[in-house]
């Protein structure tokens, strides 16, 4: 694990503690705060590329879809702004997808430091687990009331982004073994 990725995996984590208290503590305004943001965001995506398709030879290339793209992407920012609570409900799925693919990268690191013999490695796997588990929760999640969720999801992404410090400084110990392991590997 180079340095840059400890470090830039060490900020998200601390971002996503950030953001899992303001879920937990204020759950309706973040996730309305979030969806002006994301709303806002997509509008001025699709105003510029529709732009673009203007500016450049329109009718020309078939394949050239700025301007639907634009138009799609304005109608979803527009969505987004006047139904912020949208969002609430597919936060959660973009969310359990995330942690899903950052616990199997981490189950990955777990059968490498295995292989090398290093005693971390039943750490790192169970930090794997419990992540993927949290993120499945999160993509079949029973809960019904976006708030709930929200906070139930605020919790989840606390303790994932704790667990994924802790895993971060595991794998940064065994930075050395592990970069022989993928050089021999390339």
């Amino acid at each position: 694990m180079k340095k840059k990725n400890f470090s830039l995996s060490l900020l998200s984590s601390f971002i996503f503690i950030i953001l899992g208290l303001f879920l937990f503590i204020r759950p309706d305004a973040t996730i309305a705060t979030i969806s002006y943001i994301i709303g806002g965001i997509l509008l001025i995506l699709g105003i510029l590329s529709i732009i673009r398709y203007f500016k450049s030879d329109y009718g020309i290339n078939a394949f050239d879809f700025d301007l639907v793209y634009g138009v799609l992407v304005i109608i979803a920012g527009l969505y987004l702004i006047i139904k912020p609570t949208m969002l609430g409900s597919i936060f959660p799925v973009i969310l359990g997808i995330w942690i899903i693919i950052n616990s199997v990268t981490k189950f990955q690191y777990a059968l490498m430091l295995k292989k090398l013999q290093k005693e971390d490695w039943k750490y790192t796997l169970l930090i794997s687990f419990l992540t993927f588990v949290w993120g499945i929760v999160l993509l079949i999640n029973p809960l019904e009331s976006v708030l709930v969720v929200t906070q139930v999801i605020g919790i989840f992404i606390i303790i994932y982004a704790v667990l994924d410090i802790i895993d971060n400084f595991i794998l940064r110990r065994n930075k050395d073994d592990l970069e022989k392991t993928l050089i021999t590997k390339e």
